[in-house]
């Protein structure tokens, strides 16, 4: 009140806004249209995109893959075999010739010893890598999530903190209109002040529209076109795991690296199997030849001899025996072209290549890892001192300043440039909680599992 009646008459006092304003510091900048501080919209939506159409699409592929190992395993289909032998074309009987016969068979392709089972193992490597692919997409999507998120939390806290900001330079602008009229202000001066709301309302839009869009990118990586609710207060959650032992999650979890070895292994199994190709494969056949009795008048039945008819013979038909015929062809294994030689280098090639793709991999999440690692560090170490000495000292100077230029003791130039320098801080609070949060979800990600306990628990005092 003091402050007050030293003030001129029609001076509108924003000192009071202003403290009050800074006072409040992080805890009213937290403040937005979304109300629910707590974490538990981000695990609502992480829990969704298990039935993300990617998903489905996912599991589908799976059990396509493990239907074919009983495809690939199975003896293939038997042959059945009918047709007539030695049938005379001159009157197409099957009566005339003792050799005629209608026959009916049956024939059966057998694989050499192993083959099947190796066939049957390569297909099974492909429902693991089916596995991985899936785990690998979800592993993705939940990344995806998670960065979405926390761009929103940072950008709806940085909408707050223009808002306020706005609001303050809505009161400095009535003041320093107000001293105009004394010579204390100048035109230029206003100007300046609605120049710098006008910025900052165009940065609220384009913050709003950046909203917009990662909420569209919330429910791509989702699949639910709900919307989720995102805290008001982020926390830091303790990350304390060393490079080394993120690289053991890693070698054990991530979904590709576990897919290339899969890939890799299936390849070993292949170069096996083209080896057993120097082994013959079987064909079994067994047929039934039924015959017809020959026909009296045939030249074929014994009783039809010349001077029958003088020695009294009267030929008949004659019963004749079916006969029964069983055969097994052998495959010759030639190597022709060098087929069976390429097949095994083709093989042993794939998995080299897969080998060294797994290393390559290794390699990157490694150097992700440590890149994350160190992101966090630094993180940490620039959010104690923006915590402990920057803001406030940036929330004092902002006080100082509007107290000076108060009683005219300073500009409105100064008055603004402080107020600047403490709004950045508050951006850049949020936006390394924002970044702290992020490199741990892409630590995550580059892992395959999940590591850390978001929260909404913030120290920030």
């Amino acid at each position: 009140m003091v402050l007050y009646r030293k003030m001129k008459k029609n001076t509108f006092s924003i000192f009071a806004f202003v403290c009050a304003l800074l006072l409040a510091g992080g805890t009213a900048c937290a403040q937005s249209a979304s109300t629910d501080s707590s974490i538990a919209g981000l695990y609502a939506l992480l829990a969704r995109i298990e039935s993300h159409p990617m998903a489905a699409s996912g599991r589908a592929q799976i059990d396509a893959a493990r239907r074919r190992i009983a495809q690939k395993s199975a003896l293939p289909n038997p042959m059945l075999m009918l047709g007539a032998e030695n049938l005379p074309t001159n009157s197409f009987s099957f009566s005339e010739e003792p050799m005629t016969s209608k026959m009916i068979g049956i024939s059966q392709m057998l694989p050499y010893p192993g083959k099947l089972k190796f066939e049957g193992e390569i297909a099974a490597q492909d429902t693991l890598t089916s596995q991985d692919d899936l785990s690998e997409a979800l592993n993705m999507l939940a990344r995806d999530a998670k960065l979405a998120y926390f761009d929103i939390y940072h950008l709806e806290r940085a909408i707050a903190v223009n808002e306020m900001h706005a609001r303050a330079l809505d009161g400095l602008i009535q003041l320093a209109e107000s001293k105009l009229a004394t010579g204390n202000a100048t035109q230029s001066q206003v100007l300046n002040l609605k120049l710098e709301r006008a910025n900052i309302a165009t940065q609220i839009i384009e913050d709003q529209t950046m909203v917009r869009e990662r909420r569209a990118d919330l429910i791509q990586a989702s699949g639910s076109t709900t919307d989720v609710a995102v805290t008001s207060n982020l926390g830091l959650p303790p990350f304390d795991y060393s490079l080394i032992a993120l690289d053991s999650i890693s070698s054990e979890n991530r979904p590709t690296l576990k897919k290339l070895r899969a890939q890799a292994e299936q390849n070993r199994l292949m170069y096996q199997r083209n080896d057993l190709d120097k082994y013959p494969d079987f064909q079994v056949s067994l047929a039934y030849m039924q015959r017809s009795a020959l026909s009296a008048t045939s030249p074929m039945n014994p009783m039809n001899f010349p001077g029958a008819a003088m020695a009294g013979v009267t030929p008949t038909p004659m019963t004749q025996t079916d006969m029964l015929s069983a055969t097994v062809s052998i495959e010759l294994p030639f190597n022709f072209g060098g087929k069976r030689t390429e097949a095994l280098g083709e093989a042993d090639a794939m998995r080299s290549m897969k080998e060294a793709d797994a290393r390559v991999e290794e390699l990157n999440i490694h150097a992700g890892i440590a890149t994350n690692l160190a992101k966090l560090d630094g993180i940490r170490q620039e959010y104690a001192l923006l915590r402990n000495d920057i803001y406030p000292a940036a929330q004092q100077a902002v006080q100082t300043t509007v107290a000076s230029y108060t009683y005219g003791k300073t500009s409105i130039d100064e008055v603004i440039r402080t107020q600047l320098a403490l709004f950045h801080r508050e951006h850049d609070r949020f936006a390394l909680e924002a970044e702290y949060n992020k490199a741990i979800a892409t630590i995550e990600y580059l892992t395959g599992t999940t590591l850390a306990q978001y929260t909404s628990v913030n120290d920030w005092k």
